[in-house]
């Protein structure tokens, strides 16, 4: 089953839902009818979340290397040095762009059309939560997002609860096939929404973070360089003194050479 969710996730929305209602097709008439089931759960995922599975699933490297580096991003808050900071978000951002351009590259070799600008941003989207969030590293590392995810809540952004997640793989998914009782449920509702607020105050801080050091950046380099040109001011000044009285000089020099000749002639 695990394989199956594997390459229907990686195919093109498009495909998804026939080559599924296939699989379930094959999976009754062989009688089985809990893999026929577990396979009809599976949701065809949004553009967005199929290029992100899509790296996932093709290059599970790339997308390990992101979701480390968002741990050590978010260990690193608080205990590291304002530049050790800015150098993490300097590598946040490298990671986030080289995987988006790989989603690109991978869609384009199944001969499909280039991504729209806004399937790429909630790609960015999907990938910063990644990186924020130990719940939505664990469900971009699994291959199955269905939607969207944001800092503010999966799918649509407003805390609603995980809908950006496909079907888990074959043992989960029999577990999750249970209801849970209503009172679990709520809890879990307020935990997801209790995450949210917490993921999007660290987006806040991150952010509010790295606008005060950048601008500490600019003040610290416009101080540098109001010196400079304060040094560099005083040097032509005194270069200024210097060439008047040359000039003063020369002006003295001439009226005494002048008189001298006219004193000769008389």
């Amino acid at each position: 089953m695990q394989e199956i969710g594997d390459e229907l996730y990686a195919l093109p929305p498009q495909t998804f839902t026939a080559t599924r209602d296939g699989y379930v097709a094959e999976a009754k008439k062989s009688g089985d009818r809990a893999a026929a089931a577990q396979l009809a759960a599976m949701k065809r995922p949004s553009v967005a979340a199929w290029l992100v599975n899509l790296v996932t699933l093709r290059r599970p490297d790339s997308i390990g290397q992101l979701i480390d580096l968002g741990e050590t991003i978010r260990e690193a808050q608080g205990s590291v040095s304002p530049t050790q900071l800015r150098d993490l978000s300097a590598q946040r951002r490298k990671q986030i762009d080289a995987i988006t351009a790989l989603a690109q590259s991978l869609a384009a070799s199944l001969g499909e059309s280039a991504p729209s600008k806004q399937h790429l941003g909630e790609v960015e989207s999907t990938l910063t939560a990644a990186m924020a969030d130990a719940e939505a590293a664990r469900l971009v590392r699994a291959g199955r997002v269905l939607k969207a995810l944001s800092y503010s809540g999966f799918g649509g952004g407003d805390g609603a609860g995980l809908d950006g997640i496909a079907a888990a793989p074959a043992a989960a998914t029999g577990e999750r096939a249970r209801a849970a009782p209503p009172s679990v449920a709520d809890d879990e509702s307020r935990q997801a929404a209790a995450t949210a607020r917490l993921v999007e105050a660290r987006r806040v801080l991150t952010e509010a973070t790295t606008a005060e050091h950048d601008a500490n950046d600019r003040v610290d380099r416009l101080v540098a360089e109001i010196a400079s040109m304060r040094e560099r001011l005083d040097t032509a000044q005194h270069e200024a003194r210097a060439g008047r009285q040359s000039r003063l000089a020369a002006e003295r020099d001439l009226a005494s050479a002048e008189r001298r000749l006219r004193s000769l002639k008389g």
